[in-house]
């Protein structure tokens, strides 16, 4: 199984809210997995190929 990151671990990684979050997720088209409203991970390979 790949290694998931959730929206908290990432924005304590990086020091940002939320919102930074999100609009990363808009603007690099990051594919945030939704597994319930309140629990949202991220794949790390997804979030190394956005940010590169």
């Amino acid at each position: 199984m790949e290694k998931r990151i959730t929206k908290q671990e990432l924005e304590k990684m990086y020091g940002v809210g939320r919102k930074t979050i999100e609009n990363w997720v808009k603007k690099y088209d990051l594919p945030l997995i939704r597994v319930s409203p309140n629990k949202k991970y991220i794949r790390k390979s997804d979030l190394m190929e956005g940010v590169n």
